[in-house]
């Protein structure tokens, strides 16, 4: 039996734990200001609220219709028995916002950056001062782009990073979210759920509440998420390929499933845009680098407690990382998620940023996140470490194999910031020297441009999504 008084000792050495680090994370935030609110008395008071509060929080679908768009759900079973959720958006599905395609702005901000791929320490076109717009005109005097579209409808799928879900396409503002600006560019759009976020928590023979459900890591999204959701997404469009964006994590697991099922896919995936990649992680600033020498002791301490496997299996703890219930205040959820990413609210448009926060994090399992702690400490792209004796019963050698990403063959472009806490120019410069057909590796020319930018900020649109637009549209006209 569990000593009956050592499972909340536990949870207030976690709670103190996670404050201490929030605080410290803060400390290096740029452009913060100082929090009115005790952060332990905000979490107190977020215990004590009614789940009901939040019961009205749109998904990705009520989102989409709000915003005028069409948006289908469909279900996806793994191999393992996983139920995800893929969601679609048809071409045109608003048709308000069919024919032309606005550009935001009229510079183009990586004018100097050359197709040979990474080079260090070079700065791809002139960057904005903080704060500086740059120059635009209203929509009516821009230059708009005649729509040009192949026989075949423009297939894209689109994959979130760590903790987060499809939420995270369309939670910028309705002229900015990147999967409405895809669908009013007639594109046929796809946006998949990893297992264990808000809408993949279902499996055939498994609740969520069985620690036997969390037992995963990106291992498993890469073997049999990702494939499972792509093969649908071609069957059901009739596509012979697709284009690919991911973000964070989602490069992750392509990168992953790409180097262990190279052949079938690598005819398949038109081209590939990787926005924060993520693979090795030598050179990271996010405070999961300091789990990295903790992730044995962690996974005793959760074994004692009863917690092998997943956090979110624990009551207590459910409460706190599930965003029906704590994100629609902020103070929580700041100092989880954004603590891990850089991400600082300030930089999306203020009217979002309460959409955005009751969104995420949207879950995934402890052993997840430990994957990339391992990855900081090992130096490698590698699969899960469960120690050198189960290693070798499952790997068949004492340390776990590493992921080869030489073997993908897809056309890849990296976009990537200077002030990404997950995404170090280090280990993004030693990915473009291993992917062999690198298009282009862009540094976002904004240097304070973070981890979740790539999905929130106000200049996203002007400074990636156009530039996204063009490989994709290059990339679609060759099939």
């Amino acid at each position: 039996m569990k000593p009956k008084g050592t499972r909340p000792l536990a949870l207030l050495l976690v709670l103190i734990s996670v404050v201490t680090l929030t605080d410290a994370a803060s400390l290096t935030r740029r452009q913060r200001t100082p929090r009115q609110t005790s952060f332990l008395s905000g979490i107190i008071n977020m215990l004590l609220s009614s789940s009901a509060e939040n019961s009205n929080i749109q998904t990705t679908a009520d989102l989409g219709a709000k915003a005028g768009y069409q948006v289908e759900e469909h279900r996806v079973v793994t191999a393992d028995g996983y139920i995800l959720t893929i969601h679609h958006i048809p071409p045109f599905a608003n048709p308000a916002r069919r024919a032309i395609r606005i550009k935001k702005n009229l510079f183009d901000p990586y004018a100097n950056v050359t197709s040979e791929g990474f080079s260090p320490g070079e700065d791809p076109g002139a960057k904005p001062h903080v704060g500086e717009k740059p120059e635009t005109k209203p929509h009516h005097e821009e230059a708009g782009e005649p729509l040009t579209l192949p026989e075949r409808e423009k297939v894209v799928f689109m994959q979130h990073g760590l903790m987060g879900s499809s939420d995270n396409w369309n939670t910028n503002t309705d002229e900015d979210s990147l999967a409405y600006l895809l669908s009013d560019a007639g594109y046929d759009v796809w946006m998949g759920n990893f297992r264990g976020n808000i809408y993949s928590r279902n499996h055939l023979n498994l609740s969520h509440t069985d620690p036997e459900f969390w037992r995963f890591s990106y291992d498993e999204m890469a073997k049999y998420d990702l494939p499972a959701m792509l093969q649908y997404v071609l069957q059901s469009t009739g596509a012979p390929r697709l284009l690919y964006v991911g973000h964070s994590m989602g490069t992750t697991v392509f990168f992953a499933m790409m180097s262990n099922q190279p052949e079938y896919y690598q005819r398949r995936v038109a081209a590939m845009v990787a926005l924060a990649p993520v693979a090795t992680v030598t050179s990271i600033t996010s405070p999961i680098k300091y789990f990295a020498p903790l992730v044995n002791e962690l996974h005793f301490v959760l074994r004692l407690f009863g917690n092998a496997q997943e956090l979110l299996t624990n009551r207590l703890l459910i409460s706190l990382w599930d965003p029906y219930r704590v994100c629609g205040r902020n103070v929580f959820c700041e100092n989880i998620q954004f603590m891990i990413t850089g991400f600082d609210p300030s930089r999306a448009d203020q009217a979002m940023v309460p959409i955005i926060l009751s969104h995420n994090p949207a879950g995934s399992s402890t052993q997840t996140l430990f994957h990339f702690a391992q990855g900081y400490s090992s130096g490698r792209f590698q699969h899960f470490d469960l120690g050198r004796k189960k290693n070798v019963k499952k790997y068949g050698q004492p340390l776990p194999p590493v992921y080869d990403v030489s073997k993908i063959k897809v056309p890849v472009t990296l976009f990537w910031a200077e002030n990404d806490w997950l995404t170090g120019e280090k280990d993004v410069e030693l990915l473009s020297k291993q992917l062999p057909n690198l298009q282009a590796a862009y540094k976002v020319p904004n240097p304070i441009f973070s981890h979740l930018d790539f999905l929130w900020a106000r200049d996203a649109r002007s400074l990636v999504y156009e530039r996204v637009f063009d490989i994709l549209e290059e990339a679609a006209a060759k099939y």
